[in-house]
């Protein structure tokens, strides 16, 4: 996982823990809250899924399997762009 990932990752859980309106803004439209939060386009293949733990249930998230060029994934550059809000620009996505 990236650093830029992590931190916005870790901006939104924190706003998601101590404000519960956000919080469940989040759960019910995560893509949209994601994008207006972090100014970030996200490419329409892209799905993001919330998952709460409870005191019974604790969540390992794995990242893509490598057995294969994870060739789905952002490179750095491609996060960079869009994190400073110029677009994705992967194929068919504009700059």
């Amino acid at each position: 996982m990236s650093n830029l990932r992590k931190k916005l990752e870790e901006q939104i859980i924190e706003k998601a823990m101590k404000d519960d309106s956000f919080r469940k803004k989040l759960i019910d439209n995560p893509k949209l809250i994601f994008e207006l939060e972090t100014g970030i386009n996200l490419p329409e293949t892209i799905k993001i899924k919330i998952l709460q733990e409870d005191q019974k249930t604790v969540y390992l998230v794995l990242p893509p399997f490598r057995g294969d060029a994870a060739e789905d994934e952002l490179t750095e550059a491609e996060l960079a762009s869009v994190a400073g809000g110029t677009g994705w620009g992967g194929p068919g996505q504009g700059s």
